[in-house]
């Protein structure tokens, strides 16, 4: 009775460590997925300045009427400022920061309460 029960425990702990790496892999396609898209909104906000560009141009050439323009470039070019903020902030919740030592600066586990290098607490 007792192999089966290890069994069954061995079982129990291959399943959960399947499930993790299941996670952790959905996360990193996840993280990859949101790069895509920030690095989408970059380019775009690129063709934003190279238009501002051209305008201050031809505003220092004398040419009139261009501020409606420029304001929608501008308007614009902080939405997608603030798009990119929203998918970084959800790559850190997807990718937590590494934990390092503030006396040595080892990186450790997310759950480790002490330094394996020089034994500091961690906090």
């Amino acid at each position: 009775m007792e192999i089966f029960k290890k069994v069954g425990e061995s079982a129990r702990s291959i399943g959960e460590g399947a499930k993790s790496l299941g996670k952790k892999s959905s996360d990193l396609v996840g993280v990859a997925k949101l790069k895509y898209e920030i690095s989408k909104l970059e380019k775009e906000m690129e063709i934003n300045f190279s238009a501002m560009g051209r305008l201050v141009y031809m505003q220092y050439n004398s040419e009139q009427g261009l501020e409606a323009e420029m304001d929608q470039l501008i308007n614009s070019t902080r939405a997608l400022e603030e798009e990119i903020d929203a998918l970084e902030a959800q790559i850190d919740q997807l990718n937590p920061k590494q934990l390092v030592c503030p006396n040595c600066n080892t990186e450790l586990p997310a759950a480790a309460k002490y330094c394996f290098k020089c034994g500091s607490k961690m906090e």
